[in-house]
């Protein structure tokens, strides 16, 4: 079985722990910004301001040249597109549809906005949805509908609509609202899975640039949202191997802020910003003849101490605990590890005891080997 590399994992751990705007920029590298149409002063300025760098981007229209720029990305980004018209952005939506269709299927996120013109065109043109941009909502008051959500971390409750803030009409049924204009809760960000991937829209232009819309966007790119029928229904339910949509949905059960990435071998793995550390979520044991589908999983948490922390230290932890396993890697930083079989079976009680213990293990972890 392949486990995850020692020397790998130390370089990802090692590059998370530099800050979230550092890691806001390394996650530029799974996003595609497409930018045929938008007005790059203020606006798209605004939005690689709210980022903390700039996406790999395209301004292409032709549809074979947007498929082979998407490859390897798993978030495409679509801001507004003020120099066009509408006729033109359902033109160029129907156009691509295949190729958005087709990236959605393989799990893919689209994160669209506008105020006037921008991302609801294309994809309605795409044949994905009748959604339209409603009523100005610039000066409107805006809340957040639902608190709890992973697209409103760190959003406060209540802000003012922005200057290019719009709402929406035309949504689909099961589509999840999650700011609205409080004078009659009309959606103005909501987030829709679909075919196999997920739509955000956000209604802001960034044509002014204010902390609540910016937070917005960073969580949408961020944040993996899939709401998978199951976890919440089926406690007890024993399960012996697991897919990205059960993991995802897992992981938004618990209401963690999290974003999916790929690894030299090309398995996906999860960047998991807990509160107390960022810690990766490594799978493996893949069942051969289901693809998507593990057996394993490993928490892994890392501190650079470059030799700081004596190896007697360590060895006491692992000595007197349960649970995990920590070790100094060959740069002499810290480690800490758990690992779950799922072959055998766990339930999903025990899949969320798993980050649970993991979590509360981490704070006694380092006040065992630091002292805070």
């Amino acid at each position: 079985m392949k486990m995850p590399n020692a020397g790998r994992t130390l370089g990802i751990v090692t590059g998370l722990l530099i800050g979230v705007l550092g890691a806001m920029a390394a996650e530029m590298r799974d996003v595609l910004g497409w930018i045929p149409y938008v007005r790059m002063t203020p606006e798209y300025d605004h939005v690689v301001e709210a980022l903390g760098g700039r996406p790999t981007e395209t301004a292409t229209t032709d549809p074979d040249e947007l498929e082979a720029a998407l490859v390897g990305r798993t978030v495409l980004l679509i801001p507004e597109q003020q120099e066009a018209d509408e006729e033109t952005l359902q033109a160029l939506g129907s156009a691509v549809a295949a190729v958005l269709t087709s990236f959605l299927a393989q799990g893919g996120r689209i994160v669209g906005m506008t105020y006037s013109r921008g991302a609801e065109d294309i994809l309605r043109g795409a044949g994905l949805w009748n959604v339209n941009d409603g009523y100005d909502v610039t000066g409107a008051d805006l809340a957040v509908a639902l608190p709890d959500h992973p697209l409103a971390v760190g959003v406060p409750v209540t802000f003012v609509g922005t200057d290019g803030s719009t709402d929406f009409s035309g949504l689909p049924d099961d589509a999840v609202v999650v700011v609205w204009d409080t004078f009659d809760e009309a959606s103005v960000v909501f987030t829709w899975e679909t075919g196999g991937g997920t739509i955000i829209m956000l209604g802001f232009d960034f044509y002014a640039y204010t902390a609540a819309p910016a937070q917005l966007l960073r969580n949408a790119i961020r944040v993996s949202v899939v709401v998978v029928d199951g976890p919440d229904d089926v406690s007890s339910e024993v399960v012996r191997d697991l897919g990205v949509a059960d993991i995802e949905a897992l992981l938004v059960d618990r209401r963690l802020t999290f974003d999916r990435r790929t690894d030299s071998y090309g398995d996906p793995f999860w960047v998991l910003y807990l509160d107390v550390a960022t810690v990766l979520l490594f799978v493996d044991d893949a069942i051969e003849g289901a693809t998507g589908r593990f057996q394993f999983l490993q928490l892994y948490a890392g501190w650079i101490a470059e030799g700081a922390v004596s190896c007697d230290l360590v060895n006491e932890w692992n000595r007197l605990t349960r649970g995990s396993r920590a070790y100094l890697d060959s740069a002499g930083d810290v480690v800490l590890e758990a690992d779950l079989y799922l072959r055998g079976g766990v339930t999903w009680d025990t899949l969320r005891q798993f980050f649970e213990r993991f979590e509360r293990t981490i704070k006694r972890f380092e006040t065992h080997v630091f002292g805070e």
